[in-house]
Formats: C-alpha cells, structure tokens, sequence
C-alpha cells in the first residue's frame, strides 16, 4: 500500500478570486512553486479567453530553472547516499542559489553553460572522452565511473543486477498537449482521476524517463533489464535539457513545457511539465469566481494504486530482506515522489 498524505489543497481555491489563483496555489505545495503559479495563471487565462495559451520566454525560463534545482537536488544530494558516495553539497549550493535568483536572459545564458558543465563533469566526463557510444553495459559503466558521485551511483545501479519484470511495467505516459488533455476529459476531471489519474483508463508513469524513452542510452538501459537506472540517466538528460532552454529560450526542437487550452464555457485546463512529471491545472469560473478547481500532481500518477511503484514493487526481490528494502527505496527514489518518504517492508498477512 502507497500512503500519500498529501492535502486536497486544490479545493482551498474554490471561492476564491480567479485573480488570486496565481498567487494562492504556489503556497498550497512544499515544491514546485514557480510550476504551480505558471500553471494557475494559464488555466485562469484560457477559461477567461476560451483561447489556447502557449509558453511565454518568461514562464519557460521559470519552469526551467525550477525543474533544474530539482533534478539538481535528487542527482546530487539524493543518490549518492544511496551508495555511500560523498555529496558535492558545494557544487549544489552554487547552482541552486544562482538558478533562484536569475536576473535575465544574459545570465540565464550564463547558469545554463554553468549547469551543462556540472553534467559533464558528474556524469557524463567518460562519454565525452571518446568517439563513439558505449556497445555494452561493462563500457557503459566504465564511462560513468570516470564521472564524480552521480556517474559512480549509476553503474552501482547497474552492477547490482538487472530486472526481468518488464511485462509488470506499466506504460509511459506520452507528451500530450493541454489540447489533448481537454479532448480527452471532456470537461473537469471527475474525483476519480483526480484522486487516481489515468491516460485512456490506464495507469502511466511520468517523469523523466516518460519524456526520454528513445534515447539511445536510455533506451539500451531499458532493453537490458536495468529500469531504475534508466530513470537516473534519463534525468541527467532532462536536466541538460533544461539548461538549454536557459540557454536559448522557446526551441523549436525542445517539446513546449507549458500551453493550456479551453475544456468548455468558463472552463480551463493547463500542463505543465515539471523535474517529476506533468502538472495539471483545471478550472471553472463564475464570473472572476473560482466555482471548481483540480491539480493532478505528478506524484499521483507515479504512486497510483495499480501505477509504475505498486506494480514494480511485488516483483523487486532481493537476495534478502535489507536488499529487497534497499530496491525498493531505488525505485522510490528513481519514480519521486517529491518529498521525504519512507519504505516499509512487511509480512504479507500484515501488510
């Protein structure tokens, strides 16, 4: 059983302004600020409008720079420990205070460089230092060992072992458009998507490796048996990505990470894509009154009854007890749930 003991917070909203939703709903949520107010701001505007809504440079910029710090803080400060590696908590501080607090697009341009140099430096240093890609796991990890904590933490992932529980995985959730996302509700979610979300009624993980799944290397992980590290891979990945787009704003080549569109009179619906997953904003207005309002958060996608955690978990079994938890907390860790958590084994009559 996943306990998730997050609040209904969505439902503070109801009767409030709709001009106070952007203000209001950052303050809801312990993380994911920036995300919250981008997402509010556009469902309100596309309810108002009954117009589509599509990433500005700015909401871009601090979308990006938020999911930044994130993937930041689970690369850097989450997954060493889980190998006993040391934590450049200085590296971390640098970037994390420098991405709060940027200025405009010079030094956007400036932190971004900053960050991708991070990367090469924790990761990806032994795949830079060579012509063509790893063929194998062992030159795989071979290259991430030649990287800092990071590298070392994900060829400990590999080399303890792959997974042969692929057909118990559920599937990826595609990069839908607000667009796709209202055709497909048709109206506000109904309290049991809002509580357990499904994509065509079934349970789909989000994240990052949802967003990477082609990638060459991500893609080898996962035909190998080695899912959890995939995940890992594909947020280094995600993390470059979000450099970029400090880098050189609004890229054509880079899927857009925030739009909404209308869900029928009065009604709004905004995605965005966060460090966790897609976010999800839907609203209903009376007047410049809030009468209905939903966030689907990543972490009920991730963590749904039947979702990739619960599914995953019956068939992770270690050699013994303290390596099934140990499993169990990779792949907790590696789906993030976007706080502290806790993983509790127990016997099956008491479960």
């Amino acid at each position: 059983m996943v306990e998730n003991d997050r609040p209904g917070g969505a439902d503070r909203l109801i009767g409030r302004g709709a001009a106070e939703a952007a203000k209001l709903a950052p303050v809801l949520f312990s993380i994911g600020g920036r995300a919250h107010a981008v997402a509010a701001s556009a469902a309100v505007n596309a309810a108002r409008s009954g117009e589509m809504h599509v990433t500005t440079v700015e909401e871009e910029r601090a979308v990006a720079a938020e999911a930044a710090q994130e993937h930041l803080w689970r690369l850097l400060l989450d997954w060493p420990p889980m190998f006993e590696r040391p934590v450049p908590r200085d590296r971390f501080g640098n970037l994390h205070r420098r991405l709060a607090l940027l200025k405009d697009e010079n030094d956007a341009y400036a932190v971004g460089g900053a960050v991708l140099d991070m990367v090469a430096l924790e990761l990806m240093a032994g795949f830079y230092q060579t012509v063509r890609g790893p063929r194998n796991l062992t030159e795989f990890v071979e290259r991430c060992r030649r990287g800092g904590s990071v590298g070392a933490a994900l060829a400990s992932l590999i080399e303890a072992g792959s997974w042969d529980g692929e057909a118990h995985c559920v599937p990826l959730l595609p990069i839908a458009s607000a667009a796709d996302w209202a055709a497909t509700l048709g109206g506000m979610p109904d309290e049991t998507f809002r509580k357990a979300p499904a994509w065509q009624g079934q349970p789909m993980e989000t994240g990052s490796l949802a967003a990477h799944p082609a990638r060459p290397l991500v893609a080898m992980l996962l035909g190998r048996g080695h899912r959890i590290a995939a995940r890992l891979f594909a947020r280094v990945m995600e993390l470059s990505d979000c450099a970029s787009r400090l880098r050189h704003s609004l890229a054509p080549d880079l899927p857009a990470l925030v739009d909404a569109a209308p869900l029928g009179p009065a009604m709004g619906i905004s995605r965005v894509e966060t460090a966790r997953g897609v976010l999800l904003h839907a609203v209903r207005l009376e007047g410049e009154t809030i009468a209905d309002y939903a966030i689907i958060l990543p972490s009920l996608w991730n963590f749904h009854p039947e979702g990739p955690f619960v599914s995953e978990a019956l068939t992770r079994q270690g050699p013994n007890r303290e390596a099934t938890l140990e499993r169990l907390r990779w792949l907790a860790l590696s789906l993030d749930p976007g706080k502290a958590f806790n993983v509790i084994l127990r016997d099956g009559a008491n479960a």
